[in-house]
């Protein structure tokens, strides 16, 4: 199966699971934010980078679709879910933990949604993604590395009382990136079928 058949593939299970768990207690925007999810996975997975034309143009129709249908207060929201999102991932951001275009896309889904659903959503989507990459690393058979490089970094981080981290190979799959796309339709799939747990 090419690459591009992998990335369609994948957009389209994750959309699907967003789309039937939106049935039940669906996020706002629904339509539209399974629409830029599915092109951001797919763009993610193939390429491992979300463009600017989707996260720019994604933000433009969640801000424009607030204003429209709930004028100067929805577009308030909204700009105010898009900025709790990129102030909730700067720090991840700024330690290569996450890429611009992971956070950009973040900040559309904080338009499409407002305010109120930004943390509990990235809250799973956090989770989703650390699965993933773990995931990943045991799948490519670097569980073994993984575990040994985490625990001489604790040891040493509890022995000189200094945080220190061991970091991976090169060319190894845990220095590669990881789709975050993926995380984040899982991550609020799992929001609209469980909720935020400690609401």
């Amino acid at each position: 199966m090419t690459r591009f058949g992998v990335s369609v593939g994948v957009a389209a299970t994750v959309c699907a699971g967003f789309l039937w768990t939106a049935t039940e207690a669906p996020l706002p925007a629904t339509w539209w934010v399974a629409a830029f999810l599915f092109l951001a996975i797919e763009q993610d997975v193939r390429q491992l980078r979300i463009p600017n034309w989707l996260t720019f143009g994604g933000l433009a129709v969640a801000l424009g679709l607030a204003a429209l249908e709930r004028g100067l207060p929805g577009l308030g929201n909204a700009s105010l879910g898009a900025g709790a999102a990129l102030g909730a991932l700067f720090i991840p951001f700024a330690m290569r933990w996450l890429g611009a275009g992971d956070v950009k896309a973040m900040m559309v889904l904080g338009a499409f949604w407002g305010l109120e659903y930004v943390f509990p959503t990235l809250f799973w989507m956090i989770m989703a993604g650390g699965v993933l990459a773990v995931a990943l690393v045991i799948v490519r058979g670097e569980g073994l590395d993984l575990c040994v490089r985490w625990w001489r970094s604790l040891w040493i981080t509890l022995s000189t009382r200094r945080v220190t981290y061991f970091g991976p190979p090169e060319g190894s799959a845990a220095s590669g990136g990881l789709p975050f796309a993926v995380a984040m339709g899982i991550g609020a799939t799992v929001y609209q079928y469980w909720g935020f747990p400690w609401a």
